[in-house]
């Protein structure tokens, strides 16, 4: 019988904020839960937020970032965590405690800032293995946060690879990471572990679920619907995005495009489909965190459109795989590893005319979509539960050859 591990799952953001890797420590630490041990995720405070997870969330003091909003930045040196807890309606509870008295087996950071070095500091003082995962093109994040600055990006970046340079175990979601992780001057082993995805329907399912889609986003008349899931921010290269959108519409292609999310650069781009006439074919949905009604919008879509050279292995791209839904990438960007043009998703060049031209292309296709999207589930689809057992097994290994040491 395996041994059951006991395991703090520490990121910078969480509930209820739902990006990638916010919902990547909850997926963890709920498998977790179920199949090696007890777990926990570990996580800066949001204020009037009470968690009902099934396992315990624990938070700590937290200020807004100015540059960033909803995101905080936490701030804890000596481990005193509150876990927020929501027991039935009208039923909240504050139960305090410290990390340094959790009989911890191992320590996973998903983010190398504060939680991250929260979780390093635990690690070290008590005397178990810390592991990491990369999961985001940092420096582009510096670039925008700290207005251009080299000398402080330059900081910046000494300090994430000081950071996992001094980490245990570095993991990635994919292989292509590892080659940004170099890029940044990164050295030491690197591992890769894929994510999963908690979407996964029947072709029944499916088919019922698109016509509930086509109630609450635009209604199924035949013209293929485009959807963007994510935050709303340049780095995502949403710009070539909506450049792309008017030359598709130029063409004479007939789409519709949902965008669901939010961030800082929403208010700039609404204001280019206004001026580039996309106004009664695009709409802006915000943030959106029931899981039902994105499960919806997935059914509902022909394509999932995700230009993005910012992230290291999406999401996004996988829960699409799981609905059957193709994604439409940018050639050579890392979440388009695995993809085969026309076989499990479609590739496009970096540009507004690349990206127009096998959009369109794909929109005139109906039999190439749904050729791709069942390609898509046979060959990206893979569930948290098979990747979590994975997970478990490589943990497992990782304490005993600690306690080895």
């Amino acid at each position: 019988m395996n041994e059951k591990l006991v395991t703090g799952i520490f990121n910078d953001s969480y509930a209820p904020i739902t990006d990638g890797v916010a919902m990547v420590t909850k997926n963890y630490a709920y498998w977790l839960n179920k199949l090696v041990g007890p777990s926990c995720v570990i996580t800066p405070d949001m204020p009037d937020y009470y968690d009902a997870e099934e396992f315990p969330v624990y938070r700590y003091f937290s200020l807004p970032i100015a540059s960033r909003p909803p995101y905080r930045v936490g701030m804890n040196f000596v481990g005193e965590v509150t876990e927020k807890r929501r027991r039935g309606e009208g039923i909240n509870e504050r139960l305090h405690t410290n990390l340094l008295e959790m009989p911890f087996s191992l320590i996973h950071a998903h983010c190398p800032f504060t939680s991250g070095m929260l979780a390093q500091n635990l690690a070290h003082i008590k005397k178990i293995p810390l592991v990491t995962t990369f999961h985001t093109k940092y420096k582009k994040d510096f670039e925008h946060s700290l207005n251009g600055s080299k000398i402080l990006v330059d900081v910046a970046m000494m300090y994430l690879k000081r950071f996992y340079e001094t980490a245990d175990y570095i993991w990635v979601p994919s292989s292509d990471t590892i080659e940004t992780m170099r890029e940044y001057g990164i050295k030491g082993r690197i591992e890769v572990m894929p994510n999963g995805t908690d979407l996964n329907v029947s072709d029944e399912e499916l088919a019922l679920l698109r016509g509930e889609g086509a109630e609450i986003f635009t209604p199924d008349t035949g013209a293929p619907l485009l959807l963007y899931l994510g935050q709303h921010i340049k780095e995502k290269n949403l710009d070539l995005l909506i450049e792309a959108l008017a030359l598709a519409q130029k063409s004479g292609s007939d789409f519709r495009m949902v965008f669901i999310g939010d961030g800082y650069h929403r208010k700039d781009m609404e204001a280019r489909v206004t001026e580039l006439g996309l106004g009664d074919r695009v709409s802006f949905k915000g943030i959106i965190r029931d899981r039902e009604v994105i499960k919806r919008a997935y059914a509902r879509a022909d394509i999932l459109v995700f230009p993005s050279l910012y992230d290291t292995s999406s999401l996004i791209v996988k829960e699409s795989a799981g609905m059957r839904l193709p994604s439409l990438l940018v050639q050579g960007s890392t979440t388009s590893e695995g993809i085969e043009d026309g076989h499990n998703g479609f590739l496009a060049e970096n540009s507004a005319e690349g990206y127009a031209k096998r959009l369109v292309a794909a929109l005139e296709d109906g039999a190439s979509r749904k050729k791709a999207g069942l390609g898509a589930y046979r060959t990206l689809y893979r569930s948290w539960e098979n990747v979590i057992e994975e997970v478990g097994e490589r943990y497992r290994a990782i304490v005993k050859d600690w306690k080895a040491r």
